[in-house]
């Protein structure tokens, strides 16, 4: 699909399909919405013949809502609902009309919504159909607005939207995959081909140099697979006096639980266990292409969790990389020991900021649903620019609290902390494990996006059933903020 941004003046492009926002008691609709099926309201859509506007064979009106509580996450929604309405139509050419939106966003942001909703709710992965679709695709998406003082700015946010998109497909192809495809050594090998193409410096660590580095956790959780650990880092070619970000993401290729092994029930989509990590990968692929003057590295440990006839066993200790041990009472509660290492791994940058993210509880979906990322911090500063950065992209996050408190309920009878709570706040008390890695820099945040990373019930405004990309736009948002 082909998108463009074009100055309409008084002319409009022919195309098949004209798509219109229309806002809550908009003046300009007034006959259309006292239409008894269409008000405006958020996701509401209308069907209008084409002699409504002049040389579109068609127009689709949909329902924005209130003005007062429209959001980018709106544009984005909206382009995906046209993209949508004109495969059912099966129309080659779309426009969308980036005039009839709220003017509380600039040109700008709307048209780079726009083109993101596009992008993101138009993604397939047929890799392995061994018949290719036949339904006919949207050939053409034109943004249209009548502004020619800001033309230059849109088409570059244009340009900017299409590399944002393409890092969260790439982070979406990498989950999709299966596991027997993309195990420990093949994402690192995606890695690294990936750092090549889009100028990323990229090193990967193999089993022996994660021994020498006496990466606990990362060796406990691998030792049940077949296939060896590996730890990415990826870095950004900038020079910069400042100290960088670091992005560290759990890379756990499958997860059967190991000993403690999981239900049956929905086990295959513990492919999907290392969607932190791609969403790290995909981030930096964004933040080198967009060339942003920031230091960025990122860090991504991959394991497979199996149980093996070597696998950990409930109630083995392990000592991590900073030296702390770990009662493993729960051998399904993994990655938060890769991640320990990880992190560890990371005082050697001296960290401006340090943000994780992983597919960790599923005490995390059981609250949030698919509807927030949970957020825990130490630095109220970080926390605020990752709420505001999700607030803009659509990928919201939601803070929890790190009480001192919470740490009794992971103190272990045989080491020096265990893997799993005593009782309530898996969420929380996940956090609570990981900020003991995380001391050597005084800002620090965990995302746990066990309940965003995929969807599974059905296809979502945005993406289709499988992985989402969550934790990509976010990153890339966070960044900016720095510049």
């Amino acid at each position: 699909m082909k998108i463009n941004f074009n100055i309409s003046g008084d002319r409009l492009k022919p195309c098949d399909l004209l798509g219109l926002g229309c806002f809550e008691g908009d003046k300009h609709f007034k006959e259309i919405l006292a239409h008894k099926n269409f008000s405006g309201k958020a996701g509401e859509t209308f069907f209008i013949p084409a002699s409504f506007v002049k040389k579109a064979g068609a127009v689709f009106l949909i329902g924005l809502g209130k003005r007062d509580k429209f959001t980018l996450e709106g544009v984005r929604r909206t382009a995906a609902k046209l993209i949508s309405q004109g495969k059912v139509f099966q129309y080659k050419t779309l426009s969308l009309d980036l005039d009839s939106f709220f003017e509380k966003f600039t040109l700008s942001e709307i048209a780079q919504a726009a083109v993101e909703g596009a992008r993101l709710s138009s993604y397939t992965f047929n890799k392995y159909k061994s018949q290719a679709a036949t339904d006919k695709k949207v050939e053409e998406f034109d943004l249209v607005s009548k502004d020619q003082k800001n033309a230059k700015a849109v088409k570059a946010s244009v340009v900017e939207a299409e590399i944002i998109a393409e890092g969260v497909i790439f982070a979406r192809n990498l989950a999709n995959e299966p596991a027997n495809v993309m195990n420990p050594p093949a994402l690192a090998r995606a890695a690294k081909e990936m750092a090549k193409k889009n100028n990323l410096l990229c090193k990967i660590l193999g089993k022996k140099e994660i021994q020498k580095l006496k990466m606990g956790g990362v060796l406990a959780v691998s030792q049940g697979s077949s296939f060896p650990p590996q730890f990415v880092i990826l870095e950004n070619k900038v020079k910069s006096s400042r100290k960088p970000i670091v992005l560290v993401g759990k890379g756990v290729c499958f997860d059967t639980g190991g000993i403690s092994i999981k239900p049956s029930g929905d086990m295959d989509k513990m492919k999907f266990d290392m969607c932190g990590a791609a969403a790290v990968m995909g981030a930096m692929k964004v933040i080198a292409n967009l060339n942003l003057p920031v230091k960025v590295i990122g860090l991504t440990p991959l394991v497979e969790n199996m149980p093996g006839s070597n696998a950990q066993r409930p109630g083995d200790v392990i000592r991590c990389m900073n030296g702390k041990t770990v009662e493993v009472l729960n051998t399904d509660a993994e990655g938060r020991l890769i991640l320990a290492d990880a992190l560890s791994y990371a005082e050697r940058y001296k960290p401006h900021a340090l943000i994780d993210i992983a597919t960790l509880t599923g005490a995390c979906a059981a609250t949030f649903a698919d509807l927030a990322v949970g957020l825990m911090g130490t630095d109220s500063e970080l926390v605020k620019r990752l709420k505001e950065a999700g607030e803009y992209t659509g990928e919201r996050c939601w803070e929890l609290p790190l009480w001192d408190e919470y740490f009794e309920l992971i103190k272990a009878t045989f080491a020096d902390i265990q893997n799993i709570s005593k009782k309530y706040a898996g969420t929380i008390t996940a956090g609570m494990f990981l900020k003991e890695f995380a001391g050597h820099t005084k800002s620090w945040a965990h995302l746990d996006i066990a309940g965003t990373a995929w969807n599974e019930g059905g296809p979502k405004p945005l993406s289709p059933i499988g992985a989402t990309g969550v934790g990509v736009r976010l990153f890339v948002q966070l960044v900016k903020s720095y510049i």
